[in-house]
């Protein structure tokens, strides 16, 4: 097992920085279309549909990008108080945050690819440029379930550390 995990952190990185690379890329993309929608709106040529893509852009930058935070544990932590605790303590909290954690990660992914399955099915698209809504939402499940599995692999790491 401790040799899986070296190379199972080396495959997770390049995935996450892939993921981190495309959720810049969309944000990106979101910046250029605000601005071009703002430049030509005076003009009287907004960009038909900017806002649709605006969200579905948005959801790939905060979903996709969330692999990385986890990756990197960026998210916060409130050290103020846990600092002054024990260190067996610390620890055990930090076991059990995480766990709770992981499973958050894997009920959003699970409930987003189900709404997913569901708005396929109902055909549901936006409204200005009739773009389904599914893809999404798989690519939301998709992150989560992935920053579930770095969430995991973490665990499993700290559990080795502390053992």
């Amino acid at each position: 097992m401790r040799n899986f995990l070296p190379g199972m952190e080396r495959r997770l990185g390049r995935l996450a920085q892939l993921l981190s690379w495309i959720s810049a890329g969309a944000l990106i993309a979101m910046m250029a279309l605000v601005n071009a929608n703002v430049f030509l709106r005076p003009f009287g040529k907004p960009i038909w549909g900017c806002y649709e893509i605006v969200g579905f852009l948005g959801t790939v930058v905060l979903s996709f990008a969330l692999v990385h935070t986890t990756m990197t544990r960026g998210h916060m932590a409130v050290e103020i108080v846990l600092s002054r605790l024990p260190k067996r303590f610390r620890v055990v909290m930090g076991i059990i945050n995480r766990a709770l954690g992981i499973i958050v990660l894997i009920l959003v992914s699970w409930q987003s690819a189900r709404y997913g399955t569901k708005i396929w099915q109902s055909g549901e698209i936006s409204p200005t440029l009739k773009i389904p809504f599914y893809p999404f939402l798989y690519g939301i499940a998709l992150a989560f379930a992935i920053a579930a599995f770095v969430a995991m692999v973490d665990l499993i790491k700290s559990l080795m550390e502390e053992a």
